[in-house]
C-alpha cells in the first residue's frame, strides 16, 4: 500500500519541516548527577562543535533517564529546574526521550537485561509514565513529543501476555489524560528489535491495530512505533514494507531513529574475524542475521555465539550485525560496511514523518577504527551533519 504525503504526519501539524535530535543514551543516565554531567560536559561540547561547523537548525536532544534518575527528578523540584537550565545552557532542545533501558545501560554487561522489566511487569508502565511526565515538564502547551520503549519484551512471551496489553491500554489512556492536563501531545513508540517480542514494524503495526486499537479512532491513538533503521536492516525489513504497514493500519510513527548496522558479503576472512571479535567485548547484544553459501538463512541471538560455531562461520555468505555503527561512514575497512539509511529517511519524510533521532549508543565502546579523530564528540558531530544534509538537502543551514 502506498503512503500519502501526510499519512504519518501528526494530526493538526501543517509544518513540513522535520526536526532532528541526538539520542542521549550515548551517555550514562542512571542518576541525575550523571545526566547533569553529560549535559554540562560532552553534550554541551557536541552542540558547540556542531554550531561551529555552521549548523543553524535547533539542536534536538533525546533525554535518557533511568528509572532511578527519573524518580529522583520527580521528587526534587530543584533538580527539575536544574535540568531545564542545563539544557538551555547547552543550547539543546528536548522533545523526545528514550525509556527503553530501565537502568544500567552502560554497565559492564547489559545483554538481554536491556529489555527488562518488560511490559508484563508493572514497573515498566510506571517508569514510562514518569519519563513522559518529565518530558512534558520541559515542553509548552501545544508542543508534541515522544517517548520510546522496548518492543514489549525479549522473546515472544510478553507479546502473548494479557498483562502487556492491559498495561499498554493504561499507557494509552494515561497519555490522553496527560495531554488534556498539560496541552502536550506525546506518543509512546514501541521499538521493534531483533529477537524482541516484535522484530518488524509491520508485525507490530498489525498487532496494535488488531489488539490495542479495535475501537480507537486514529486521532486518539497515542501508542505507536519507534522505527530504528539499524534493527530493520538486520531483520531485512524494507522501508516500503514498514511505512506501508503503518499507513495501512493508522499507527502513529513516533519517530525514526537514524542508525546503521554492520554488514559484510562474500564470507568471513581472518581479518574480518578479528574485527568482529573486537565487538564481542562491549556490554550489549549483537543479534545476527544472514545467509549461508547455499542460500539458507541463519540467525544468532548474539555475535559471540555465532563466532564460536566455526562450521557456520565457514559457510557464511552474507552477515548483518546489530551493532550501531557511525552513520556518516559506509566503509569501515576489511570489507565491513554500514547498512544504508538515507532512502528510509527520505521515504519517511515524504510519508509525513517529521521527527528523527540519531542513535549510535555504542560510540563509547566501539574500537577506535570506527571513530573520527575527534573521538566521541567529533564522531557525533560528523554523524549529525550528514543526517541534517539528508533531512534538509536544500537548506544552507546545515
Amino acid at each position: 500500500m502506498e503512503t500519502s504525503p501526510s499519512s504519518l504526519r501528526p494530526e493538526g501539524v501543517t509544518d513540513l519541516v522535520p526536526r532532528l535530535a541526538l539520542c542521549g543514551n550515548v551517555f550514562p543516565g542512571d542518576t541525575m548527577g550523571s545526566v547533569f554531567s553529560a549535559l554540562d560536559g560532552p553534550a554541551r561540547e557536541f552542540a558547540e562543535q556542531l554550531r561551529s561547523q555552521g549548523w543553524l537548525q535547533p539542536v534536538g536532544f533525546g533525554l535518557y533517564l533511568s528509572d532511578c534518575a527519573v524518580s529522583e527528578l520527580a521528587r526534587t523540584p530543584s533538580k527539575q529546574m536544574r535540568l531545564l537550565k542545563c539544557l538551555a545552557d547547552a543550547g539543546l532542545e528536548p522533545w523526545t526521550a528514550n525509556a527503553f533501558p530501565f537502568g544500567g545501560f552502560h554497565s559492564a554487561s547489559v545483554k538481554e537485561a536491556a529489555f527488562m522489566p518488560d511490559w508484563r511487569d508493572s514497573r515498566r508502565p510506571s517508569f514510562t509514565c514518569r519519563v513522559a511526565e518529565a518530558l512534558t515538564g520541559l515542553l509548552m502547551p501545544g508542543d508534541r513529543g515522544s517517548v520510546s520503549s522496548c518492543p514489549l519484551g525479549y522473546g515472544p512471551d510478553a507479546r502473548r501476555s494479557q498483562k502487556s496489553l492491559d498495561y499498554l491500554r493504561r499507557a494509552q489512556a494515561g497519555l490522553l489524560r496527560l495531554e488534556e492536563r498539560t496541552g502536550v501531545r506525546l506518543t509512546l513508540g514501541l521499538e521493534p528489535e531483533p529477537d524482541g517480542s516484535f522484530e518488524r514494524v509491520s508485525d507490530l503495526a498489525d498487532w496494535l491495530a488488531t489488539q490495542l486499537y479495535i475501537e480507537t479512532p486514529i486521532a486518539d491513538r497515542r501508542v505507536g512505533v519507534c522505527w530504528d533503521l539499524c534493527h530493520s536492516a538486520v531483520v531485512g525489513e524494507s522501508p516500503e514494507e514498514a511505512l506501508a504497514a503503518l499507513a495501512k493500519h493508522g499507527i502513529p510513527l513516533s519517530k525514526v531513529q537514524i542508525s546503521s548496522a554492520l554488514s559484510l558479503e562474500g564470507g568471513i576472512n581472518p581479518e574480518q574475524m578479528l574485527r568482529l571479535e573486537e565487538l564481542c567485548a562491549d556490554p550489549w547484544l549483537h543479534q545476527v542475521r544472514g545467509t549461508l553459501s547455499d542460500g539458507r538463512p541463519f540467525a544468532y541471538s548474539d555475535l559471540p555465539r555465532l563466532l564460536e560455531n566455526q562450521a557456520v562461520v565457514e559457510a557464511i555468505d552474507t552477515l548483518r550485525v546489530h551493532c550501531h555503527v557511525p552513520v556518516h561512514q559506509t566503509d569501515f575497512g576489511d570489507g565491513l560496511t554500514g547498512t544504508p539509511w538515507r532512502e528510509a529517511v527520505t521515504l519517511a519524510h515524504q510519508a509525513g514523518c517529521l521527527d528523527f533521532e540519531l542513535e549510535t549508543y555504542t560510540l563509547s565502546a566501539l574500537p577506535p577504527a570506527y571513530l573520527e579523530r575527534g573521538g566521541l564528540i567529533g564522531t557525533m558531530t560528523a554523524e549529525m551533519l550528514v543526517c541534517g544534509a539528508a533531512l534538509w538537502p536544500e537548506s544552507p543551514a546545515v
